[in-house]
């Protein structure tokens, strides 16, 4: 079975997919993340609700790893 592949854009529809997060700065990624609410800042971690269900019950959340402000690794999680 094949996964869903997960696009952002930012607001000039720029268009980045999740394989492409590994190796960016953060700071080069926040514009593409500025529509999702930030759940968790932390140095290592950084945690983003991606899509709410059932009244806010069930969420989707793209957790970032963190290393010195560059992405190392990234889990799409319920």
């Amino acid at each position: 079975m094949k996964s869903k592949r997960y696009y952002f854009h930012d607001k000039n529809q720029n268009i980045i997919s999740e394989d492409q997060l590994i190796g960016k700065k953060m700071d080069d990624l926040e514009c593409f993340l500025t529509d999702y609410q930030l759940q968790k800042l932390h140095t290592n971690e950084r945690v983003f609700i991606l899509k709410k269900s059932f009244f806010g019950i069930f969420k989707l959340k793209l957790h970032i790893y963190l290393t010195e402000d560059t992405v190392y690794d990234y889990a799409i999680q319920n």
